[in-house]
C-alpha cells in the first residue's frame, strides 16, 4: 500500500477565539479562549470529561450572517 501524506490545511491562530463546548445531554455550554484548534483539543483532553461522545467543540464567530 503507498504511504499517504497528511497535510495540515488549518492556519496557524493569530489570535485567540472562543469555543464552546456544549454537552448534548445536559444542555450545559462552557465558553473557553485558545489559541486555534490545537490549543482548544489540548484544553478538551484536560477537561477529562467521561462521556467524550456527548460534547460538541464550537466556534463563536464575530460577525454572524445576518438577513
Amino acid at each position: 500500500m503507498k504511504k499517504q501524506k497528511v497535510i495540515n490545511i488549518a492556519p496557524k491562530a493569530e489570535h485567540s477565539s472562543v469555543y464552546v463546548f456544549y454537552n448534548t445531554k445536559t444542555k450545559i455550554s462552557l465558553f473557553v479562549d485558545a489559541w486555534g484548534a490545537d490549543e482548544i483539543y489540548d484544553i478538551f483532553d484536560e477537561c477529562g470529561f467521561k462521556d467524550r461522545s456527548a460534547w460538541k467543540i464550537f466556534l463563536e464567530l464575530s460577525n454572524q450572517p445576518a438577513e
